[in-house]
Formats: C-alpha cells, structure tokens, sequence
C-alpha cells in the first residue's frame, strides 16, 4: 500500500492570497514509497510555485533531474535526463457533470493539497517507450559491447522457407 508522504503535502487552507514557493527533492525513496515498477532510482529536484487565488489555485512544477532505467537493448541500468514544465488548475467547489481534463476540483473542505501524485505522474509521462542507452557520437550504441558481442552470438537467424522465396521479389504498384 502506497504511503502518504507528508513533505509533499501542503496545507492550503491557511495559505494567504498569493504567490508560495516550493523546494522538493525526489530521491529512490520516493519512488520506492510509491511502488511504481517503471522506475526505482532517481535524482529529481522540483521547484513548485502555488499561486493561490479566492476560487482556485494553480501549481506551476519545473522537474529537473536523472533517473535510472534499465535498458531495453543490453539490460545494463543508465541515467536517462529528464526536464519538465508542468502547470496544474485546481478549483474549488462541486464537481460539475461534464467533468474538465485539466482541471482538478477540491472539495470546500479540504485543506490539504498532495503534490506527490502529480510529480510522480509527471516523471513517469517523460518516461520513453523504448528505454535504451543513447547512441555515441560515431552513431553505434551506448550500451555495455561485451553485453552487445555475446547477444549475437545467441542469435538465431531465420531462413526463409523455400516455398516464399519468390515474394520478396514482388514489387506492388502504387
């Protein structure tokens, strides 16, 4: 069960008209609090400006940082860079039917706000798809050689059955 992690939560309700700035550093225990298996290991400072107004807030977040993936390609863990610009609405009030995508209605009530949720939807969203080593400059990959040399000794190369030999021959029109 994820835990609540009491230094990303702010306590709105008392917080005057304005401007409120915020510091958090995101380190693996952050990550291991959250049980995300998409990453386990990072190094994120995130700078959060609050700007509160009568009817809502906004949260403005700059992520800057590294996390560890492991790669795709040759398994070895890597530091893959990561920046992000992320501005959050949050409104006071009922939910309305017709349910807005960028916003996020609180309840009169509450007065506390958990940031954590968002950071971390933040940084899994810059994720990529396919987490493999940066090519080198000379354009062959980043990843461990010895790793990348015993990989194609265990490749099994397919022959093409005889019978479809003469298809790769064919050339449609447009």
């Amino acid at each position: 069960m994820m835990e609540r992690l009491v230094e990303y939560i702010i306590p709105f309700k008392g917080l005057s008209l304005g401007k409120h700035e915020y510091d958090f550093s995101i380190d693996d225990a952050f990550f291991k609090s959250k049980e995300t298996n998409l990453v386990e290991r990072g190094k994120l400072e995130v700078k959060m400006v609050l700007d509160k107004e009568p009817r809502l807030m906004t949260a403005y977040l700059k992520i800057q940082g590294t996390l560890e993936l492991i790669c795709d390609r040759c398994l070895e863990a890597f530091d893959y860079p990561i920046e992000v610009e992320y501005q959050q609405i949050y409104k006071f009030g009922d939910r309305p039917d017709n349910l807005e995508d960028d916003l996020i209605y609180l309840d009169e009530n509450e007065h506390l706000l958990d940031v954590s949720e968002l950071i971390l939807e933040n940084v899994l969203l810059e994720i990529p798809i396919k987490r493999v080593h940066f090519d080198l400059k000379d354009g062959s990959y980043g990843c461990n050689p010895v790793i990348l040399k015993s990989m194609q000794k265990h490749l099994v190369k397919k022959e093409i059955d005889p019978r479809w030999e003469g298809l790769k021959d064919i050339k449609l029109e447009d």
